[in-house]
């Protein structure tokens, strides 16, 4: 019997059939959490697949007819274009053609700016307190709901560069958490997810007691067995008779090393790449040829630029290139290597703790058995090729 295939995507957010897994996470997630009004703050490195998790949580709410709502907040500036987007979003919601006149006098009374002009300040507490209570009073209207709010920390990050930045992040998390705590017989949860880290994000800016009543849910890379499953269900679309073998599959996993779909998905689409463009069997070889292209590539350059929004980026550089090596690096190795530019050891101690949190956190690292590697052996090998070798 033939198996349902999936379609390569190495980009956009999977949705639909296309998704695979998660079966076990996203029971947990409606059983113990979003069913009960808990509302959820995904944790997971970048890559991992936050954005599609939380497109699935959206799909399953519906089908336990819950009203839903996505939220991507990325080129969002403002408060005042947040308000905006999320009125676009609610308009384009079916469900909208059943709610009452009052509840349509409400919406229509919501304003995405204050009278003023566009730019909204610190002082407009009138415009702020008005605005966001319409808005949850129209939310609470709708029955049970789940609002995705996907790239929050770019958002903040937005509203940070501004004059009063801090202050307005913290009123604008100030209201999501009085919102998400509101009690009553409907039940509204969001999920909070981002390609940064909202536990890094929180933590740099001392924001975490804004998430506090969110339980941090984590989703991690796929088993053996999961990753080995997805890479035979993925269509490789060059003819029916060229398919992975299982030791083919095997060897893909070993130079992998860390089974997340992104970079399954990656690797065989250059895999894909050599068969059809340049007319290659499929072979070890071929693989090989595949992942060298790979960590070569341009791929793996965000994780690079990501680096400069550390606040040590000089210090976090240098840890990743000591942690390059084929068996990583231990803590007293790192300190000692830290060590050599100051006399202040509890400061490079606190420095050092701080930044693996993050590194990890963020996905570039990974402890086991008291070393410090990277997570993924793609990313290693492409650190190694760029800034090592």
């Amino acid at each position: 019997m033939s198996i349902e295939k999936i379609s390569i995507k190495t980009g956009p957010i999977v949705e639909g059939d296309d998704f695979y897994g998660r079966k076990e996470e996203l029971r947990r997630a409606w059983n113990f959490h979003i069913s009960k009004g808990v509302s959820l703050k995904l944790f997971a490195p970048r890559r991992v697949g936050k954005s599609s998790f939380s497109k699935r949580m959206l799909k399953l709410a519906e089908d336990k007819g819950w009203k839903t709502l996505y939220l991507d907040v990325s080129g969002v500036s403002t408060e005042r274009e947040f308000v905006k987007l999320f009125k676009e979003k609610l308009q384009e919601k079916k469900w909208w053609e059943k709610v009452t006149d009052t509840i349509l006098k409400l919406f229509d009374s919501i304003k995405d700016s204050k009278v003023a002009g566009n730019k909204i300040s610190i002082a407009s507490d009138v415009w702020r307190n008005d605005t966001y209570s319409k808005i949850q009073q129209l939310i609470k209207s709708t029955g049970d709901i789940l609002i995705v709010i996907d790239e929050l920390p770019i958002f903040l990050n937005h509203l940070l560069e501004q004059e009063n930045g801090k202050k307005s992040v913290e009123l604008f998390l100030e209201w999501l958490k009085k919102f998400r705590q509101q009690s009553g017989t409907k039940k509204v949860c969001w999920i909070i997810c981002g390609s940064i880290g909202i536990e890094n994000f929180a933590s740099m800016h001392q924001l975490g007691i804004h998430f506090s009543d969110c339980h941090p849910f984590p989703i991690g890379a796929f088993s053996e067995n999961e990753a080995q499953d997805f890479i035979s269900r993925l269509n490789l679309d060059v003819g029916e008779d060229v398919q992975f073998t299982e030791e083919q599959v095997r060897y893909i996993l070993d130079k992998l090393g860390w089974y997340v779909p992104y970079y399954i998905q990656l690797f065989v689409n250059e895999i894909r790449s050599l068969i059809t463009d340049e007319s290659k069997q499929l072979s070890n070889d071929i693989i090989d040829e595949a992942y060298n292209r790979l960590i070569k590539g341009i791929y793996f350059n965000t994780w690079d630029e990501r680096l400069k929004n550390y606040e040590s980026e000089d210090t976090a550089r240098k840890i990743l290139r000591l942690c390059a090596s084929p068996n990583g690096a231990g803590r007293e190795i790192l300190l000692a290597n830290l060590y050599a530019k100051t006399s202040d050891v509890d400061k490079i101690e606190t420095d050092l703790s701080n930044l693996l949190t993050r590194l990890i956190n963020d996905g570039y690292l990974a402890e086991r058995d008291g070393k410090y590697i990277f997570h993924s052996s793609l990313l290693k090998d492409f650190w190694y090729n760029r800034f090592i070798k």
